[in-house]
């Protein structure tokens, strides 16, 4: 197992099953949470499931910072997880301003 890629972070990597390898321990270490305070949105699969199915079939959305979280919602299919977690994260980010136009009426 390797490290955490943050400065300062010496934790393990979760283990990973499939895709990319985490390159990060935790959503609050990546260096986009510093631009939210470490407020991080959260897409996984709860402990147990409520309904009976399988866990890998169920998600959980939460806003994480630091070692607290809300859940958002729980017992989502993974497409109404994901576009739940992209719209927080759209509401979260910050967005520049755009100034009105300079009027060139003397």
């Amino acid at each position: 197992m390797t490290t955490c890629a943050r400065p300062g972070c010496h934790n393990d990597l979760p283990e990973h099953h499939r895709g990319r390898r985490p390159v990060y321990c935790a959503p609050a270490c990546r260096p986009s949470q510093a631009r939210r305070g470490g407020l991080s949105v959260q897409v996984d699969h709860p402990e147990t499931s409520p309904d009976g199915r399988a866990t890998e079939r169920v998600w959980t959305v939460r806003l994480r910072r630091a070692g607290r979280s809300v859940v958002i919602a729980e017992s989502l299919g993974w497409p109404s997880a994901h576009a739940l977690a992209s719209a927080l994260e759209d509401l979260l980010a910050p967005t520049p301003r755009r100034r009105p136009a300079a009027s060139t009426k003397p």
